[in-house]
């Protein structure tokens, strides 16, 4: 005997009032494949179909019979619940896997397609613009522009780190030809000192003054660029006292110099003490009983001049001494510097000339150093530095005989103390007309 299931059972509870209908759902089982007849299968067809239409169809329009109305009306909660939310129930088992649909698979490829992008634009090193691209798309206009205006920043600060490093690299290579340049100078410097120490002097005898003077002239700058050092060297360059010595002899070897070092407190100004100097030579033309200065003549901070003395040795003979002098004049914010430099020839029982430099410094001193007492508004002092080098460069003594040195030394030292007591003579007669 051949059983037979209906696809959908279905218990109805009776019609509690005209036009409302409310089904209950039975519990229903799977349909499981069984062989039925044609003659079963087409008289069952037509009420399933009703029955489905009564629970699931749409609403009749106006006019329908109550009964088609009232079985038209849709299922109750209770009834969709069970359902789980479905306008139809499965006809089949649902224990099988739900086919995703397409345009899920396509969104879901497109999200893991712009995932890999941004990964790869992590893991860049020059990521900066591309994660800007992606942030600003997130944060709108306004976070673009900060971004844009952060970039810049950046970029004029790397700008300017390159621009200075530039800048240091140049300063660089221009303080180290600078300092290249000043080796070469002072190479060239060096060379034409040593020339001028090695320059021929004329011969005895008649000799122009303008060549003297045109010797003079090339030495002159060398002579004042070595003040300091030659102050520094023989140790008056920090001396703020009275100092006095005598010209010395100095031997080197086979050479022979003189040497006179001193240091003075003058109680007048600066610009006195300075001016006394440069008019101690020709100051006898006018006053001195001498009038020794042939000669004179100014170019601006330097002056040209000649003098002649007369002398009288112990021996009583008599020697007569010409001189060709250059001195040159240099105010400085501090000091005064003054050079002086000289061509003397002297003519007695032998000749010998004597090439004479002197570097002076004046200085500022305040009065109370100098133990006097000041009223108020009087101008200071004068501290002056004097180093003073004589050099034969020709005579007719035998500098290898030292009887002739000593002859030499007596004959240079008298000359020079006369000459020193005549020009301090004439500073002081200039310098009392000031007071």
């Amino acid at each position: 005997m051949t059983s037979l299931y209906s696809p959908l059972s279905f218990i109805q509870k009776p019609i509690a009032a005209a036009g409302e209908l409310e089904p209950e759902v039975a519990t229903r089982s799977p349909t499981y494949a069984s062989p039925v007849s044609s003659e079963l299968e087409g008289s069952t067809s037509e009420s399933d179909s009703e029955v489905l239409l009564s629970l699931f169809g749409p609403e009749p329009p106006v006019g329908i019979s109550s009964s088609r109305s009232s079985s038209s009306k849709s299922p109750t909660t209770t009834d969709l619940s069970d359902r789980g939310g479905r306008p139809f129930p499965y006809t089949r088992s649902k224990t099988r896997w739900r086919k995703r649909p397409n345009d899920e698979l396509k969104y879901l490829r497109m999200q893991v397609v712009e995932l890999e992008g941004l990964l790869a634009a992590l893991s860049h090193s020059n990521t900066r613009s591309k994660l800007l691209k992606y942030r600003d798309e997130d944060q709108g206009d306004n976070n673009q522009a900060e971004a844009l205006q952060r970039l810049r920043e950046e970029s004029h600060t790397r700008k300017m780190n390159a621009a200075m490093m530039e800048n240091r690299k140049l300063r660089a290579m221009v303080a180290s030809q600078l300092q290249v340049a000043n080796a070469l100078q002072n190479a060239i410097d060096e060379h034409k000192r040593l020339r001028t120490q090695k320059m021929s002097w004329p011969s005895q005898g008649d000799v122009s003054d303008n060549v003297i003077f045109a010797l003079l002239d090339e030495e002159k700058e060398h002579q004042y660029a070595d003040v300091d050092r030659i102050l520094e060297e023989c140790g008056i360059s920090q001396i703020c006292y009275p100092l006095y010595s005598r010209l010395l002899l100095h031997r080197d070897g086979d050479k022979v110099s003189y040497q006179h070092n001193e240091v003075r407190m003058l109680p007048f100004p600066v610009g006195d003490v300075a001016r006394s100097l440069r008019n101690c030579l020709n100051h006898g033309v006018r006053v001195g009983p001498m009038k020794h200065c042939r000669h004179f003549e100014s170019f601006g901070k330097y002056f040209h001049a000649v003098t002649m003395d007369n002398l009288k040795m112990p021996d009583n003979e008599p020697a007569e001494v010409k001189s060709r002098v250059l001195q040159l004049c240099i105010p400085q914010s501090e000091r005064t510097v003054v050079v002086w430099s000289g061509y003397a020839e002297y003519s007695g029982s032998k000749f010998i000339r004597l090439l004479e430099k002197t570097y002076i410094s004046l200085e500022p001193i305040p009065m109370e150093k100098l133990g006097m007492f000041t009223l108020g508004g009087k101008s200071p002092g004068t501290l002056m530095r004097l180093a003073v080098r004589l050099t034969p460069v020709e005579t007719e003594y035998d500098m290898q005989k030292p009887e002739d040195i000593e002859e030499m030394a007596d004959v240079v030292v008298r000359t020079y103390q006369r000459k020193g007591q005549r020009t301090f003579q004439a500073m002081l007669e200039q310098l009392k007309e000031k007071m």
